[in-house]
């Protein structure tokens, strides 16, 4: 816990701790050479094959996290779903629901590939009211529409989660 300074059994001397600096190298300068993904300098490491400049941290540009998860979304468990397998359809969301609160109240169900979550907006920027999730297992969906259907909404409507009908068609399998 406190290392420094002490004088450890059986020594004679105090032990000195101190962080050590790169030669050459001042204040957070060559601390990432050679060090592979997308803290690298430029090194060919992963943060090149992902479409970004490596590292850069604040003002590294505008959409590097964007252009950094779109790169990478194929290569993660997941990446490549089915949209209509697995999926949920949810309506009687409130005004005020984002992706993040679907997200949040879905996601104890079980996996949910990235994107597989998406609030819809209407114009005036607010949720329309429906939104979908996609998850990776049908027991989650199972799990979901058999925990929140029907469930009572503070805004007094109630939450219609059912299975999301293939395109072309108006009801979904699940549900009521």
């Amino acid at each position: 816990e406190n290392l420094n300074g002490n004088i450890p059994q059986g020594l004679d001397t105090p032990v000195i701790v101190r962080f050590a600096h790169a030669k050459g190298a001042g204040k957070g300068e060559g601390q990432s050479q050679g060090r592979p993904g997308p803290y690298s300098n430029g090194g060919g490491g992963a943060g090149q094959a992902w479409g970004g400049k490596g590292g850069g941290g604040k003002g590294g540009g505008k959409g590097d996290m964007q252009s950094f998860i779109r790169g990478i979304t194929d290569q993660l468990p997941g990446g490549k779903y089915s949209n209509d397998e697995n999926a949920l359809f949810i309506g009687g969301l409130p005004y005020d629901c984002t992706t993040n609160d679907l997200y949040s109240l879905f996601s104890p169900f079980g996996a949910i590939p990235a994107n597989g979550v998406k609030a819809m907006l209407g114009q005036d920027g607010q949720c329309s009211g429906i939104g979908f999730v996609n998850f990776l297992e049908p027991t989650a969906v199972e799990a979901a529409v058999a925990a929140l259907n029907g469930a009572a909404m503070p805004h007094g409507k109630t939450l219609d989660v059912k299975v999301k009908a293939p395109k072309g068609q108006k009801n979904g399998k699940g549900g009521s």
